[in-house]
């Protein structure tokens, strides 16, 4: 784990050229400001793709490239809510990403936060052809519960419809995907609401039957073509360390945080790592995937397509940095561990050396680019904010929301994240001693069996241990 002392003075250079000469705020300027919330198949996103590849190659990687995919892709229409009964009013309200659009009128079961246990109290029967409304709320028991699995467990029960609201005040209905684009768009129209709204409906329905409609202009479009961003920095054998996060936010907002913060955060690891070319032990694979934000898209079609390459990756870190960018309070970097277990110790030793005193937590999460990794048995870490009790009461906070602007973000923040992960890169990628075991596809269903995780894939529509995609 300790550094080589040959390599002392590549590490300090590296840390002095991130610090003095960093480019993360300058290129989220850019991607934020000028282009945009870079959604899948809006222009922002092609205007995205050309930026990164000309910077990327500007940096000395003249393999930069876009390497494209195909999905179901996704175009926002009107969305308009209305209350039939106890009385007609109209509600401001939004699409939820991979919507399938269309009309719907029903009563409305309020099901609390949506949590698995929220939907098995009650009867599937009171669910069915009926509209679902719950919130991003912490669950009961004190879990956060994705968006998807509660969609889910709607469509599941039969519910005709979805209705998805903020738990944060401040008018802002969120935004978010229902079902993996990867594999198919949505079963019933949903939208997203503000806390002001949905509350404002349950309060007029005064404990009376609350009826509404649901008018969706969106509509899945299959076959359509993104792209994910690659630049490879070989190293002296065919081993791989695969590190990036996603570029796209959603396209109500610049999508600031999340995750534009990993993007610009992986491009700078690029252009600090380039001098350190053929210094390397293995190869780093910096990689910017598209899509993330309809289901993990992008970085799932990239394992899909790219099987051979599987077996020589050695580790994947991915990198969602919207928490570490907060403006908001001091923020400081912290690591989960999803496979396998030994690497926590790993991590922990070498947050010892370099003296930074964070958390180590283990975890299993399939919303993020690391899951097609990990379902083929790779190494995997996440870098992102150390835990507090702000993020489990308020979420996602402005995140998937039109307030995921560049006036949140605090580059400071991302540049401290960004020397820690690139003192972690350099012993990654030097180190004699192999990184970490793969984890057999048997002991992966296992744990997921035995955590309850296959139920929520099984509701989410991304269960498919079998294959990639």
């Amino acid at each position: 784990m300790t550094l080589k002392k040959t390599l002392l003075r590549e590490e300090k250079e590296l840390i002095g050229e991130i610090v003095q000469s960093n480019q993360i705020h300058g290129n989220m300027l850019v991607m934020a400001d000028e282009i945009g919330s870079r959604f899948a198949g809006t222009p922002s996103e092609k205007k995205a793709q050309r930026y990164m590849v000309k910077r990327l190659r500007e940096y000395g990687y003249r393999n930069a490239k876009a390497v494209p995919f195909t999905y179901n892709g996704w175009r926002r229409g009107p969305a308009r809510l209305e209350t039939v009964e106890p009385m007609r009013r109209e509600f401001q309200a939004i699409s939820l990403a991979m919507s399938p659009g269309g009309t719907v009128e029903a009563e409305v079961v309020d099901l609390g936060t949506g949590s698995p246990e929220e939907f098995q109290a009650v009867d599937p029967e009171k669910v069915k052809g009926k509209i679902v409304l719950c919130s991003s709320a912490t669950s009961p028991t004190g879990k956060r519960v994705h968006r998807r699995t509660k969609y889910g467990w709607a469509v599941q029960y039969g519910a005709a419809g979805f209705i998805f609201m903020n738990h944060n005040p401040g008018q802002l209905p969120p935004t978010g995907s229902l079902r993996p684009s990867y594999r198919m768009g949505g079963e019933v129209p949903g939208v997203g609401v503000s806390l002001e709204t949905g509350s404002h409906m349950l309060r007029l329905a005064g404990g009376r039957p609350l009826k509404v409609r649901i008018s969706d202009g969106s509509r899945v479009i299959p076959d359509s073509e993104s792209a994910n961003i690659v630049a490879e920095l070989p190293g002296a054998t065919d081993e791989w360390i695969v590190v990036g996060g996603h570029y796209d936010g959603h396209d109500i907002s610049q999508g600031a945080m999340d995750n534009l913060s990993g993007t610009a955060v992986t491009m700078e690891m690029a252009r600090a790592f380039k001098p350190l070319e053929g210094k390397l032990r293995r190869g780093i694979r910096f990689m910017c995937f598209g899509c993330e934000e309809i289901g993990v898209t992008g970085s799932t079609c990239y394992v899909a397509d790219h099987m051979d390459e599987v077996e020589k990756t050695a580790i994947m870190v991915n990198l969602e940095l919207g928490g570490l960018s907060y403006r908001e309070g001091e923020k400081h970097a912290a690591l989960t561990v999803y496979q396998p277990r030994e690497l926590k110790g790993y991590l922990e030793r070498f947050l010892e050396e370099v003296d930074y005193p964070t958390t180590v937590e283990e975890g299993t999460s399939a919303a993020s680019d690391h899951w097609p990794f990990y379902m083929q048995g790779v190494p995997a870490i996440y870098l992102h904010e150390e835990p507090s009790m702000r993020q489990m009461v308020e979420g996602r906070g402005w995140g998937h929301t039109t307030a995921d602007t560049m006036d949140k973000v605090d580059p400071r923040n991302l540049v401290e994240g960004a020397v820690l992960l690139a003192r972690l890169l350099l012993r990654l990628a030097t180190q004699d001693e192999k990184i970490a075991e793969r984890t057999p596809l048997d002991r992966i269903v296992a744990h997921l069996e035995k955590t309850g995780m296959r139920k929520t894939l099984e509701v989410e529509k991304k269960w498919h241990p079998e294959s990639p995609r």
